[in-house]
């Protein structure tokens, strides 16, 4: 729909593409970075669109309210909720195609720019062309914080470092990091941790090829290596669990 009948044309109108790809019953969210991506400009040119944009009236933007419910508030990207609608002409295709206007002269014209009408006799004759679709081909997984990434892409390098294959940072693998910090309630710390055991244990680094596999099998892990442990319990993976453990026990307490 933006792409037939956005008014902006040029970086804006990609990065008013960028958004709407984005859009859902809640809004839109994707960061400057990504728009910058999308758009193959700056970041502050995308900022400098955003503003083209809401001039338009094409895009508005809430400040700090978009991202998932369990979002920090300091945290929180901007939305933003695209305007853009079908004008009285479209047909409601996924073309967007805008009814045939005939003149008396038979020559069928459109706001698209293309044409498609010829004079036969006195009568007039109207062609239907079928355009190309040139509809956008931008595919993203959903947002998720950089620490999500960073965990992922650890585990897959180690994976990779061990011989395996490195395999592919997925959107499943991301929902699966992001649900062992935030349901299981594991700190980033810990995760990184657990990762660098398993990935060095003979056995466990067979075994956990994944972030399913990872959260499936934390307490197997953190058993294990308890299990395994040759030094003082105030050293190694298990040591630092138990400190930050007693870092954010203390935090709690302040």
């Amino acid at each position: 729909m933006c792409l037939h009948h956005s008014k902006s044309v040029g970086t804006d109108k990609l990065v008013l593409l960028g958004i709407a790809n984005h859009d859902g019953d809640g809004g839109s969210w994707p960061s400057i970075e990504t728009l910058a991506k999308y758009a193959n400009t700056t970041e502050r040119n995308v900022t400098r669109c955003i503003g083209n944009l809401i001039s338009l009236g094409e895009v508005t933007r809430h400040t700090n309210q978009g991202g998932m419910a369990h979002y920090r508030n300091d945290k929180r990207p901007n939305r933003y909720d695209v305007l853009v609608r079908c004008p009285d002409l479209c047909d409601g295709t996924t073309q967007h195609r805008l009814r045939d206007d005939i003149h008396g002269n038979g020559v069928t014209s459109r706001d698209n720019g293309v044409t498609s009408g010829v004079l036969r006799g006195d009568v007039g004759v109207t062609l239907t062309i079928q355009e190309p679709s040139i509809e956008p081909s931008i595919y993203t997984h959903a947002s998720f914080d950089a620490e999500v990434h960073d965990a992922c892409n650890l585990l897959a390098d180690l994976i990779a470092a061990n011989g395996s294959k490195r395999p592919a940072v997925t959107e499943k693998w991301l929902g699966e990091m992001e649900r062992l910090h935030r349901i299981d309630e594991r700190s980033w710390e810990q995760i990184t941790k657990a990762i660098h055991w398993c990935q060095a244990d003979e056995f466990w680094k067979a075994n956990i090829m994944s972030p399913t596999k990872l959260r499936k099998q934390y307490d197997q892990l953190r058993l294990a290596a308890q299990r395994g442990q040759k030094q003082s319990p105030a050293s190694g993976w298990l040591g630092i669990l138990n400190r930050v453990r007693e870092q954010d026990h203390l935090e709690l307490e302040q």
